[in-house]
């Protein structure tokens, strides 16, 4: 797909990844960010997405099938429920990605994070790995249908140990991550023009 719509993209720090599961915090701009997540993490990992999501014709399905946890994103006894069964997974086989703003950004600027991203990486007691995205904003805003033939970058920064935390951490552990994207946010913007 991102061949086909002319998006060619650069990644630095991939090799910061954990060698076992983590979670990945990572900024929301565009619906082409999974692809480009998925062009240089060549790992096992699935999404947290919203419930809405399942509606696209044919996306929803594959989204499902392949495994990605869909929630309604209200705090429900439900979506718990469906993290909690995600946890021995993460601590096993499968690392995590959260669109930590929890929805696209209007603009590409980075918002305030949610605390999904941290609560769940204490709870597996995996590390919490921030990472950016930049340029995909300008491939497929959001409220828009056309494609548009842009660059794209990804920076992944290095992983936050959780050994040892607990909830009361989370709202430190979210600002800590948040802190970390920005930086890596700035960087992967001036990587667009090396995109190949």
């Amino acid at each position: 797909i991102l061949k086909v719509a002319g998006v060619k993209t650069v990644a630095r720090g991939v090799e910061k990844l954990p060698p076992g599961t983590f979670v990945l915090a990572v900024n929301h701009q565009s619906h082409f960010d999974a692809l480009v997540l998925f062009r240089h993490i060549r790992r096992h990992m699935r999404f947290v997405a919203k419930r809405e999501l399942t509606k696209i014709p044919v996306f929803g399905q594959a989204m499902r099938k392949a495994g990605n946890i869909v929630v309604d994103r209200s705090g429900s006894d439900h979506d718990k429920k469906l993290l909690h069964e995600a946890i021995d997974a993460v601590r096993t086989r499968v690392s995590i990605c959260f669109f930590a703003e929890g929805t696209r950004s209007e603009d590409g600027s980075l918002k305030p994070f949610k605390k999904g991203a941290a609560v769940f990486a204490i709870d597996a007691q995996v590390p919490l790995v921030p990472a950016a995205l930049a340029g995909t904003h300008e491939i497929l805003p959001k409220g828009t249908l056309q494609v548009r033939a842009r660059p794209a970058a990804l920076v992944i920064g290095d992983p936050i140990d959780t050994t040892g935390m607990t909830h009361d951490d989370r709202d430190a552990l979210t600002q800590r991550a948040h802190a970390a994207v920005a930086q890596q946010l700035q960087e992967a913007n001036a990587l667009l023009p090396l995109a190949e």
